[in-house]
């Protein structure tokens, strides 16, 4: 695994008081974002494994069999791109697909045996990388942290359940006629 290195933000002073555009720190949090996930995501692939299989094989062995089309609803994704992981798991022998009893039509998606072994060595993997991550960072840090995560969960929930202005409704940049 690689370092996580971070460019550093153009910090501004004035007064003492550090400056940063909400802009700028956003970039920032998500470049951090970006770094920890491919440096977990790049890991777990050597195990045979992305984040997002995890969650398809860590659904299915909570939840136990299920339909494609209720697992791209769950997880906020398209059909073909469930289907695409799905596809891959039942390469590897991780995930199978089964008639569904209920409807001849369906196939519910189940892990099999392998699938629960491979789920138990990703486990292992992803902890280990996200102690040695967060491991940086005091208890004090880690709980400013917390508390920082949830705010910004709030705010961008707000901004998700906050109907879209529609184009008609938008102000107009355009020049008004004299």
């Amino acid at each position: 695994m690689t370092g996580i290195n971070v460019m550093p933000v153009n910090v501004r002073r004035a007064r003492g008081v550090v400056m940063i555009t909400p802009e700028e720190l956003g970039e920032r949090y998500l470049a951090v974002h970006q770094r920890m996930f491919r440096a977990v995501n790049d890991e777990m692939s050597g195990c045979g494994l992305s984040l997002a299989r995890t969650k398809v094989l860590t659904r299915l062995k909570e939840h136990g069999p299920t339909r494609q089309n209720v697992l791209a609803t769950d997880f906020g994704m398209a059909p073909h791109s469930i289907t695409d992981i799905v596809d891959a798991l039942e390469r590897q022998g991780l995930a199978q697909r089964r008639p569904d009893a209920t409807d001849r039509r369906a196939k519910l998606v189940a892990i099999t045996a392998a699938g629960e072994v491979c789920l138990g060595v990703a486990y292992g993997t992803r902890q280990r990388l996200l102690t040695q991550i967060f491991g940086a960072l005091t208890e004090t840090d880690l709980a400013t942290l917390i508390r920082l995560l949830g705010s910004l969960d709030e705010a961008a929930q707000h901004v998700i359940d906050a109907p879209t202005a529609s184009p008609a409704s938008a102000p107009s940049t355009a020049p008004v006629p004299a």
